[in-house]
């Protein structure tokens, strides 16, 4: 199905009901589905309910938001049915001065919509394929194979670096690819915070030569260092890292396959 970049960030088209909108393609959202209160209606089939839960974006801000039923949703041309998920609220980390992008406060689909399946995100070539149950796609030796692991974190993988291991998440929405203050991997010319006043949210742009995720071989990484807040991991593998590769998650197996697009 096409996916399209907004405010350079995936943007997928959503119909709940009778009603289509652009959604957000959030693979670091820990729901299915958020849905803006305009949608909230009998004709997109989208019910509020009473009841809240708390939940902390990237930057450690909590947040408490009502749960919602969706009863009718179909990503593009594939039925996804019903899902459970939440009012859409302004999450986010901020980065520097400017305004979060637009679409962030539009509605997102996330990776839980879709994680009883497989997924194929070709991000820079404006695809997402949803894999029916029982369809898996074929690849050839330029893919790399990794696990990874999926729980309320998200889609984590494994990342090392200097000799040391950090849990990154795949996000998406995350404008680029972001390492958190203090993280194992951030030592010697990577630790760009060396020096600067402990409370900078943001240090700057590190870059690893010899970087590895999971079983694949080393490669370049590039990450911009902020502060975030006390979350079980260390970092995020933004839209950039999206768009340079092909990305593969098996939901069943826990295998990711990727390959670098020229």
């Amino acid at each position: 199905m096409p996916v399209r970049m907004i405010d350079g960030l995936p943007v997928v088209s959503v119909t709940l009901g009778t009603v289509t909108a652009d959604f957000l393609l959030d693979t670091g959202a820990a729901m299915a589905i958020t849905v803006p209160k305009p949608f909230i209606t009998p004709s997109a089939g989208v019910t509020e309910q009473a009841d809240t839960i708390r939940t902390t974006d990237a930057g450690g801000v909590v947040h408490e938001v009502h749960r919602l039923r969706a009863e009718s949703v179909a990503l593009g041309a594939a039925a996804l049915g019903a899902l459970d998920g939440l009012v859409h609220y302004r999450w986010g980390l901020k980065i520097g001065e400017g305004a979060a992008p637009a679409i962030t406060q539009q509605g997102t689909i996330g990776l839980h919509a879709f994680d009883k399946q497989a997924v194929l995100f070709e991000l820079g070539q404006g695809r997402l394929t949803v894999f029916a149950a029982s369809e898996r796609p074929e690849f050839d030796a330029s893919w790399s194979s990794t696990p990874f692991a999926y729980d309320k974190r998200g889609a984590v993988v494994h990342f090392t670096a200097n000799g040391k291991a950090a849990e990154l998440v795949l996000d998406s929405a995350a404008t680029t690819s972001l390492m958190k203050k203090g993280a194992p991997v951030l030592t010697g010319a990577n630790d760009v915070c060396l020096g600067q006043k402990p409370d900078v949210p943001a240090c700057g742009p590190t870059r690893f030569s010899q970087s590895v995720i999971g079983n694949a071989a080393p490669a370049t990484a590039s990450f911009v260092v902020v502060a975030m807040g006390p979350l079980p991991f260390d970092g995020l593998l933004g839209i950039d890292f999206f768009k340079a590769h092909a990305i593969y998650l098996d939901f069943v197996s826990h295998e990711m396959r990727f390959k670098r697009i020229p």
